[in-house]
């Protein structure tokens, strides 16, 4: 029977990526703390319904599908808010963007796909914060927000997930914003 020889390397493909569809633990449980947890996409994507995002409503369900990509990497899409930018920030005057963060879900299964610290809970490392309102919604995100370290301080771990987050938008046809890592807008 040397001829199944393959049949046991197959089943260890198998039990491998089975092993890897770990199911996300429901809202709440230990381990959501930060911004909801792993929230399904509706509590992720809250922030569409606010007033400032109207305009940016339409792109639900490319946010939907960036987050469903993220739950299966073990990480979940924080959108905060559809800022406006000043002008020099963007390539037209007061350009609206979406605001958005990446949470780790479970660390071990993003290490697989991103670097830097990987705590559960906790917002992917991407060398600065993302915008935050003081209370009610994000409007409008000034200039000394969009300040950025220069690009010889930050750590490869940093560049690294912030060229992935861009290629995963873009995918989806949202288009990175200059000098920031966390505002994109539709195409």
């Amino acid at each position: 029977m040397p001829r199944l020889r393959w049949i046991p390397g197959c089943l260890g493909v198998l039990a491998l990526g089975l092993a890897s569809c770990a199911v996300l633990p429901p809202e709440g449980a230990a381990g959501s703390g930060v911004a909801g947890g792993a929230a399904g996409p509706g509590t992720a994507l809250a922030a569409l319904a606010d007033p400032e995002c109207r305009r940016m409503a339409g792109q639900r369900a490319q946010l939907q599908a960036v987050h469903a990509a993220l739950a299966r990497q073990g990480m979940a899409l924080r959108v905060l808010g559809c800022p406006e930018l000043p002008r020099q920030a963007a390539t037209a005057a007061g350009t609206q963007v979406i605001a958005v963060a990446v949470l780790v879900v479970d660390g071990e299964r993003a290490a697989d796909t991103v670097r830097g610290p990987l705590a559960d809970g906790e917002l992917l490392d991407m060398g600065s914060a993302a915008p935050q309102a003081a209370s009610g919604p994000l409007r409008r995100v000034g200039t000394a927000s969009l300040a950025q370290p220069p690009r010889d301080s930050l750590s490869p771990d940093v560049l690294y997930n912030r060229a992935w987050l861009r290629k995963l938008m873009t995918a989806q046809g949202l288009r990175p914003v200059a000098n920031t890592w966390w505002a994109f807008t539709p195409r």
